[in-house]
Parts: C-alpha cells; sequence; structure tokens
C-alpha cells in the first residue's frame, strides 16, 4: 500500500507551513483517518517532514493542531473530537537516562568525551555512549513511548499519537529505526512522526527499506496538496 497525499518541495525552500497544518487538520479531522479504514487492517505510520530552519514555526503549529483537534465539533453521529498523545524524543530522552539513574553522570561527561564531534559512533566517544544506552539494541526507547502511550490510551488520552523532537536527539536516534522498533508497540492508532528532513527520498533511495517494517508499504507521508 502506496498513498503519498500531495507533492514534496525541496528541502531548501521555505514550506507553507499554514497551508500544510491547514491540510493535516482536515486529514486528521476525518474519522477515516482515526479509524483507519480502507487500509486493510494495517496500521501505517504518517510522517510529516519539513525543512529544518523552520522547525520553530512548525512545533507552534503542532501545539496549535492538538488544540483544534481536540476541540473540534464533530460532523457526524457517533464521531468525537480526537485526543492527541504528543511525545518530544529529547524529553523521553532525559526521562530514561534520568530512572536509570545516570543523566547526571551522562552530563558531565559530555565535555570530556565529545572532543571529536561525529555522526559516527565508532568516532565520536560521547555518541558511542548514548549510542549503548538508546540505539538500535536497546529497547528503552521504543517501551517508554509504548508505556506512555498505554498509559494515555488507558485514560482515553491517546487517539493519535504525535511524535515529535527526532532533530534534538539524532544521530543517536534514527527515524527509520524507531519506526520499525516501534512495530508491535503502537498499532491500533494512528502515529504521526513529525520531521525535520526530506525522508521521501531516503525511502525512495531505499537507505530505510532494509528495515522491514518501514517502507513504502508501511508508511504514508502527510503534505500539503499540489
Amino acid at each position: 500500500m502506496t498513498d503519498f497525499i500531495a507533492s514534496v518541495e525541496a528541502a531548501d525552500e521555505r514550506r507553507d507551513i499554514d497551508a500544510d497544518f491547514a491540510h493535516l487538520r482536515e486529514i486528521m479531522e476525518s474519522r477515516s483517518f482515526r479509524t483507519n479504514s480502507g487500509l486493510a487492517g494495517e496500521q501505517p505510520y504518517y510522517i510529516y517532514d519539513y525543512p529544518p530552519r523552520q522547525e520553530l514555526e512548525v512545533a507552534e503549529h503542532i501545539k496549535q493542531l492538538v488544540g483544534q483537534l481536540q476541540t473540534m465539533t464533530p460532523k457526524y453521529d457517533g464521531d468525537y473530537a480526537p485526543q492527541v498523545l504528543t511525545l518530544d524524543l529529547y524529553d523521553v530522552v532525559l526521562e530514561i537516562l534520568s530512572k536509570r539513574g545516570i543523566l547526571n553522570r551522562v552530563l558531565n561527561r559530555e565535555e570530556k568525551r565529545h572532543r571529536k564531534v561525529s555522526s559516527d559512533a565508532h568516532t565520536d566517544k560521547f555518541l558511542g555512549l548514548l549510542d549503548n544506552v538508546l540505539g538500535a539494541d536497546t529497547a528503552q526507547l521504543p517501551d517508554t513511548i509504548r508505556d506512555h502511550y498505554e498509559q494515555a490510551k488507558s485514560e482515553g488520552g491517546a487517539d493519535i499519537v504525535f511524535i515529535t523532537g527526532i532533530g534534538k536527539v539524532y544521530p543517536y536516534i534514527r527515524a527509520h529505526t524507531l519506526l520499525n522498533a516501534l512495530q508491535g508497540r503502537i498499532d491500533d492508532r494512528p502515529l504521526v512522526l513529525f520531521y525535520r528532513a526530506r525522508l521521501r527520498e531516503a525511502l525512495l533511495r531505499g537507505r530505510s527499506c532494509r528495515y522491514s517494517a518501514v517502507c513504502l508499504e508501511t508508511i504514508i507521508i502527510v503534505l500539503k496538496p499540489a
């Protein structure tokens, strides 16, 4: 199942964020989006990607979108205003490190171990430290996200899940690895990742499709109409 909603613009161009989020609101207010109708029972992941330099603008629009969805007036009998669970990955990472009792130790080691900055965990010793705790070989991050989701769902507060902050935790957490790990943990509600890059290009190059659960068949990229 491949369903790209609209076109993708150049990464270095500014986007009309107002128009994008008006479109996102229209999509997410639809009950079919929230009930997953028409997708053969499969729960895809939805991704909204945007230029990094518009990060702050997008962050404000996410807050507005959550408020609009949670106070919307249902258009049809039996419909309802969805409750949105928003998880910032940076906050989740701090929570994990704090619960393990190593947050201060990690922060104290940053200056000493972060002398050579690199996206390679073997080169950047501080990145290697974070990768050991939070990387693809550990289940702590997806398990913590699942726990937040299950708690919110039990309280009626997770009709839609927004995941933000991927840019704050890159490169020790990568979008395609995270989405792969969340398979089987959040499968019954729409999950929307807000991603400050051009994920579609990476997917079309096949890089992320090496991960069985994260490829064009299971991801819908939500963008404004052409």
